[in-house]
């Protein structure tokens, strides 16, 4: 107990939910008591265990404390008091589309499958016999697997639909299922964003108890909040069961958009792919499951995570419609270019002192344009005043204009 007292300790103070790497170098735990910290979260009150369970029997399990699930109820907060009010519930709203297309171009581009929001809008008109490329045939699959969670209810039988849907014509045959299975009959690695294998889905003989596990927490009564954490809860779990050879993550991160839909409207839950498609958010986002994964399923981790992103793209989101409002009240309409680029520098990551320069736009938007195209862009959005410019050494350096426009 002792040794679990000094860890409580460690964990209050930090402004963040400490790793086994933080504990170990920096507070000098060994990993024999970090192994019984692990064993003592499970038998700690503060922390809610899910009747969702690992391969050894123990249930996956979170720290019930405002600092991992605030974020959540905290995001939807700042989108109901916002411009984006309109959007609250977006199942009644135009804007559904729009948010389908962004994250099928942002969970694709997580795996790197690369395509366009126009591209995507394009395909969505078109019939699938006429496609042959294998990316309009993966972006095809997602949108026809989007439109078919939006009219049906989870059981077994459409999570196996939807699976189907996504990948369709684009399994090897090693990476097909057995006819008449659900799930996968053999093992199967997991990969990091590197794609090292790290670790091996669940035994595939327990995958029908654990998926029926998944199907009965999806449909269990819930608090408001514990609906805007099941989300992730799923996203998590089914990339922890890994049930097919391949599309667990795509599948993961689709059902948890159709828990999303079907349960609790939240719009905020809407960005999560998009917040993860960038090399600083992605590598973090497979940090945070590795984490969790590690410390026997603790996935306060993913969640402190995920409701960090979240919160972060809300107040992105939030501030692109008021930005936009506003120019349309100057009479400024941006074309699709400056939308996008007014997007990307909202969300960029920035030194202490706020500036960035075309490089660092450029690394951030995984483009590949000239230096002149983003200059232009960058340009574009400093003679609106959303971005100030300064030199240094004959370089530009752009800042964004918060001040000016009373941002988030």
């Amino acid at each position: 107990m002792e040794t679990y007292q000094k860890y409580q300790e460690i964990r209050n103070k930090l402004d963040h939910y400490p790793t086994e790497s933080e504990l170990i170098y920096r507070f000098g735990l060994t990993r024999h008591e970090i192994n019984e910290v692990n064993q003592e979260k499970r038998n700690d009150n503060e922390y809610t265990k899910l009747m969702l369970n690992d391969q050894y029997g123990h249930p996956l399990h979170y720290w019930n404390n405002e600092k991992i699930i605030m974020n959540f109820s905290g995001s939807q907060d700042l989108i109901r008091n916002s411009v984006m009010n309109e959007f609250s519930d977006f199942r009644d709203s135009e804007i559904i589309n729009g948010f389908v297309f962004s994250e099928i171009e942002s969970s694709l581009a997580i795996e790197g499958v690369r395509s366009t929001r126009a591209k995507i809008e394009q395909l969505n008109k078109l019939d699938y016999a006429n496609l042959t490329d294998m990316n309009d045939i993966i972006v095809k699959n997602m949108l026809l697997g989007y439109e078919f969670v939006k009219s049906n209810d989870i059981n077994q039988e459409n999570i196996f639909k939807l699976y189907n849907i996504l990948s369709q014509k684009c399994l090897k045959d090693d990476e097909k299922l057995r006819t008449g299975s659900f799930y996968r009959h053999d093992e199967v690695n997991i990969v990091d964003a590197a794609n090292a294998v790290v670790d091996q889905g669940v035994d595939w003989r327990m995958l029908p108890q654990f998926m029926n596990q998944l199907i009965d927490y999806i449909h269990k009564e819930k608090t408001y909040e514990e609906h805007l954490i099941a989300s992730h809860v799923i996203h998590f779990y089914l990339i922890y069961l890994h049930p097919y050879f391949d599309y667990n993550g795509r599948m993961a991160r689709v059902l948890s958009f159709w828990y999303n839909y079907r349960n609790s409207p939240s719009l905020s839950l809407l960005l999560v792919s998009e917040a993860i498609n960038n090399q600083f958010h992605k590598n973090n986002y497979y940090n945070a499951i590795m984490n969790s994964r590690k410390s026997g399923n603790d996935i306060s981790y993913f969640l402190e995570y995920m409701g960090n992103i979240i919160l972060k793209y809300s107040k992105i989101y939030i501030d692109f419609y008021t930005l936009k409002i506003k120019l349309k009240g100057k009479g400024y309409a941006l074309n699709r270019a400056s939308e996008i680029a007014l997007k990307y520098v909202l969300a960029i990551p920035v030194t202490e002192d706020g500036y960035f320069d075309w490089k660092d736009y450029r690394d951030f938007s995984h483009d590949d344009f000239t230096k002149q195209y983003y200059l232009k862009l960058l340009n574009t959005l400093a003679g609106l005043e959303i971005l100030t410019v300064k030199e240094h050494k004959k370089a530009k350096l752009f800042r964004l204009n918060s001040e000016r426009w009373d941002l988030l």
